[in-house]
């Protein structure tokens, strides 16, 4: 059965208006017509099965049925902190990291960062991740789509990871004793797991140090160094395995 985000789903008589790009997608894209079933879920995590009551251009109508049973979550909430990379890596790491059931992206500017902040950008930027995020919801069968912040700068990431509970680990190449594997087995499974990933040109030395001060551990995945893309999808599937659920 197709599934579709729908950000609230009001229903009217059971009736719900699909919301335009989804309405465009199912008719233009996918080819439904009245009949067809699918199924509607919301930014609560909530899912219902609807057959669809009528589609022209002046929208499609889809009638609720039943509530659907979705997916528990994973039992650890992962949230990736990771540099603001150029547009299409970031985009695949988005998208990755959201099939392999991340909870939250918390992009953040860097000295090393190519893409420089501009608040308006930022914004439009946030509000593009986001529709990626809620087409990977659709994809892998999750329930409640990736939560993506707007990005913010380097200090302030840092004073927000040093609040969180849980493990807090930076990915470093630098980093010679201590192994992301020890790190996990040695501190779960937590409930709670915040990962930072740097930028295409790693991190200072100082931002290092910044990090290490806040109780931050810096950690290895192995003798290999990343991309950075490739660093946050290696890095949410390794904490799924080992704590979530990602079965093997």
């Amino acid at each position: 059965m197709r599934r579709f985000f729908i950000e609230e789903i009001i229903a009217e008589n059971d009736l719900c208006l699909i919301p335009e790009k989804e309405a465009r997608h199912m008719i233009k894209v996918l080819r439904m017509k009245a009949g067809d079933l699918c199924a509607l879920i919301n930014a609560k995590g909530e899912g219902f099965e609807a057959v669809i009551e009528t589609a022209s251009r002046k929208g499609v109508y889809a009638r609720i049925i039943k509530p659907l049973p979705l997916k528990a979550p994973s039992p650890v909430q992962i949230e990736i902190c990771q540099a603001v990379l150029k547009p299409r890596m970031m985009d695949h790491m988005i998208e990755k990291t959201s099939e392999l059931g991340i909870n939250r992206i918390q992009p953040y500017y860097s000295d090393r960062t190519v893409i420089k902040p501009d608040k308006d950008i930022g914004l439009n930027r946030q509000r593009h991740w986001r529709m990626i995020a809620q087409s990977a919801l659709k994809q892998c069968g999750r329930a409640i789509p990736t939560d993506i912040k707007e990005p913010i700068d380097f200090k302030e990431m840092v004073m927000a990871v040093a609040q969180k509970k849980g493990v807090k680990i930076v990915l470093w190449e630098g980093e010679e004793r201590s192994e992301l594997k020890t790190i996990l087995r040695a501190n779960g499974p937590a409930p709670d797991f915040t990962g930072i990933i740097g930028p295409e040109g790693g991190f200072t030395g100082q931002e290092v140090n910044l990090m290490m001060d806040a109780g931050i551990t810096p950690v290895s995945v192995g003798t290999r160094i990343l991309r950075a893309e490739t660093a946050a999808i290696v890095l949410t599937a390794i904490v799924q395995y080992e704590w979530g659920d990602l079965g093997l």
